[in-house]
């Protein structure tokens, strides 16, 4: 079956997730890139936080770069973002609603991961299997900064296995 990890990831945390998981499943791996980027260099500040918490929380999609993959040709897609005010990254949200909608991708989104600061990435895991149905199989994941990452690989190679079934 041929996979894809598509993510959007803003200061690593999600980015370093998919090589991973994509080294475990023997997936490719897609990033979801906005035209004008929050960080443009170095790590996120208070600023760039804020504007991404009120972009998910009004629903404002930022502008994304065109993929150079075509990502129809997989088999299955499976998702990464990071939680941001209990929602998907405002990138995925925008990549939910332009290419999975417009380009019928989202049958083929059948899992996804997601990464949390504080641990608690419920609100958004229901957030994406109420946009995307056929999202079967989830993990949640701690932001590195967070104790629990400690458990990430583990919880990694256990979504692997699942999605290897």
């Amino acid at each position: 079956m041929k996979t894809v990890i598509v993510y959007y990831s803003l200061d690593g945390n999600t980015k370093s997730a998919a090589k991973s998981l994509a080294e475990m499943i023997g997936a490719d791996f897609c990033p979801i890139e906005p035209v004008k980027p929050l960080v443009s260099k170095g790590r996120p500040t208070f600023s760039t936080i804020m504007t991404g918490g009120a972009q998910v929380t009004f629903g404002i999609c930022p502008k994304l770069k065109e993929f150079s993959a075509d990502l129809g040709s997989n088999d299955r897609i499976i998702l990464g973002t990071p939680v941001w005010a209990g929602k998907c990254a405002a990138p995925v949200y925008g990549f939910i609603k332009k290419y999975c909608k417009t380009h019928g991708l989202s049958g083929k989104i059948q899992a996804a991961f997601t990464l949390s600061g504080s641990g608690d990435n419920s609100g958004c895991v229901k957030q994406l299997q109420k946009l995307l149905p056929d999202i079967g199989v989830t993990v949640s994941l701690a932001d590195k900064s967070n104790s629990l990452s400690a458990d990430n690989e583990k919880k990694l190679r256990e979504f692997a296995e699942q999605l290897n079934q």
